[in-house]
Formats: C-alpha cells, sequence, structure tokens
C-alpha cells in the first residue's frame, strides 16, 4: 500500500513532524507494507477541500480537525470539541477511551464513509491570540481585524470585531500586510514555531482564552475496511502513539515558550477579568448551540454531558 497523507499543519510546525513520525512508525511496523508519504497544510490542495479530497480518494489519510467540516455536519465538529466542553485533556482522554467517546466519533465519520482512525491533542497552555497590537478591553476588540477558526468566527463577530476564516498556512502574510490584525492559530509554542512574533509582538495569556480543541485521522472506510486485521492494528497503535507524542512535545514545547518568546521581544498582554468571561461564556453558547443543529452532535454533546455529570463535573 502506497498511500498519502495531508496534514492541517505547515512544515515548520512540530505537529507536522509528528505527523511525519506517523508515517515512519507505519512503515517499520508493517516492514514496509503500508508507505505513507506525508504533504503539509496547502501543499496538495487548500485545507477546505481535504475532506471532500479523502473521501474522492484524491488522498488517503487527513490530518485534519472536525470543526473545519462543521457547515457538512454538526457530529464532525463535537467530536473535536470535546476538549471544550470538558475543560481539559486528560478527562477528554478519559472520555474518547473509557466513556465511549471513539465509538461515537466513528460512528460519526462512518456516516460520510469515512473511518476516524483516531484523535491528535497539541497544546498544554491552550490556544493563545497573537496581535500586532495588545488587547484588554471590549473597546479593543471592536473592529479588531482577526482571523479566526470557523467555530470560533461568531465569538468574535459578537464581540465586534471583523472576522476572516484563512488557513494558518496564510497568517503571517496576513499579519505582516495588514490584512489582519491578530490571529488565533494555535498554542504560543507553535505560534513561536511560525514566527509570529516577528510581525506580531503582543500574545494573550494562555488559559485566557480556550482549551485547544483536538484533531483527527481519517481515511475511506471501505479502503479501512479491506485491510487485512494485522495492519488495521498497526494503524490504530500508531495512532495513539501519535496522538500521546503530539501532546507531550507540544506541551514541552509550550512550557519553554514563554522565555523564547520574551527573549525574541514578544510581550504578553492578560484581558480584563471581564472579557475572558464573557469570551469564555461565547465560546460555551456558541459551539453547544452549533453542535446541537444535528441529531449526531446532539448524541455526542449529551454523552459527554453524562460523562461530566458522572465524573461530578
Amino acid at each position: 500500500y502506497k498511500w498519502r497523507l495531508v496534514s492541517m499543519w505547515g512544515e515548520p510546525e512540530l505537529n507536522y513532524k509528528v505527523n511525519q513520525k506517523f508515517a515512519e512508525k507505519v512503515k517499520a511496523a508493517s516492514n514496509g507494507r503500508i508507505q505513507i508519504e506525508t504533504f503539509s497544510s496547502g501543499s496538495l490542495m487548500p485545507y477546505t477541500e481535504y475532506f471532500d479530497a479523502v473521501r474522492a480518494g484524491v488522498v488517503d489519510i487527513v490530518q485534519a480537525g472536525g470543526t473545519y467540516w462543521a457547515g457538512k455536519d454538526p457530529a464532525l465538529a463535537a467530536v473535536d470539541l470535546a476538549s471544550i466542553f470538558i475543560g481539559d485533556y486528560p478527562r477528554m482522554l478519559t472520555w474518547m477511551w473509557g466513556h465511549g467517546g471513539i465509538n461515537l466519533a466513528r460512528e460519526a465519520y462512518a456516516k460520510w464513509d469515512l473511518f476516524y482512525i483516531g484523535h491528535h491533542m497539541y497544546t498544554y497552555a491552550g490556544e493563545s491570540i497573537v496581535a500586532k497590537k495588545p488587547i484588554k478591553t471590549f473597546d479593543d476588540i471592536k473592529g479588531f481585524k482577526m482571523r479566526a477558526p470557523e467555530t470560533m468566527a461568531p465569538v468574535w463577530k459578537a464581540l465586534g470585531a471583523n472576522v476572516l476564516t484563512i488557513p494558518g498556512a496564510e497568517v503571517y502574510t496576513a499579519l505582516n500586510t495588514g490584512l489582519i490584525d491578530g490571529a488565533d492559530w494555535s498554542s504560543p509554542a507553535a505560534n513561536f514555531r511560525l514566527k509570529f512574533h516577528e510581525v506580531a509582538p503582543y500574545y494573550s495569556r494562555p488559559g485566557d482564552y480556550y482549551m485547544g480543541g483536538t484533531g483527527e485521522l481519517t481515511m475511506k472506510l471501505d479502503k479501512w475496511n479491506a485491510l487485512p486485521d494485522d495492519l488495521k492494528v498497526i494503524i490504530e497503535e500508531a495512532a495513539r502513539v501519535q496522538a500521546f507524542d503530539m501532546w507531550i512535545q507540544t506541551s514541552y514545547d509550550d512550557l519553554t515558550s514563554v522565555g523564547k518568546l520574551t527573549a525574541a521581544g514578544a510581550k504578553m498582554f492578560t484581558w480584563d477579568a471581564e472579557v475572558t468571561t464573557k469570551v469564555k461564556q461565547l465560546i460555551s453558547d456558541v459551539n453547544r448551540d452549533l453542535v446541537l443543529k444535528s441529531e449526531g452532535g446532539k448524541k455526542i454533546y449529551d454523552n459527554i454531558q453524562a460523562y461530566l455529570k458522572l465524573i461530578g463535573g
């Protein structure tokens, strides 16, 4: 089997390097029976086309985020938003692998003839806004030109920002040319690796915004079903290792990034308490309303709420 994997992550990003290690592990464990060539964000097609590309067989595996496919089916976004609804990655992991989350994820993707191989996590500190000027108050946000992912765009619009939803690979240029004033892309370390601080020297304190969502590895369901059982095990286990590797490595990156950002001249800003409270409430409300638009999304959301009740919050 010779496959192509296209990733949402850009070539400089640590996450993409973990994608490459996933491919290496699969090749080694299968004794070369599966060879996966990896492609970074935008190198084959715009990320907005990944979903249709894997369904059509143009690529074999997609590493992306279900929130990008919310317009097709909110249930796909509900899977990735679990970490936001639950509040942190450790409890999200126990929901995914202990409370049946993985089965719900696979059920949601199967409706689109896709197999949900596994998830990935990509931050310890949480998402951080990069900006050309500090944002502290509601007045600072009004008219601010913000790049945001599809699921967060309504949050910033509600606060009065002008929102663009452009790929992460275009953020640096957009900041440099003034197309945007700031961006919600990833964690402090990931933003540092992409050198956003060169053109946007301010970043928000991690924790003021939200814990990152998760992403997923998916492939065509019939292609998965046709695999021998031993190769299925190899791919699933390599995906679980990738999820662990990505979280550990990006967590270390986040924990050591503050010093690097300071040395590079970047400055951290803190939102007013009322802004943080409002933003977190909007994120919860907007994403809840999104996933409840479909039966599949409601099923996942209700399962998460039952899990939270079971563990006491």
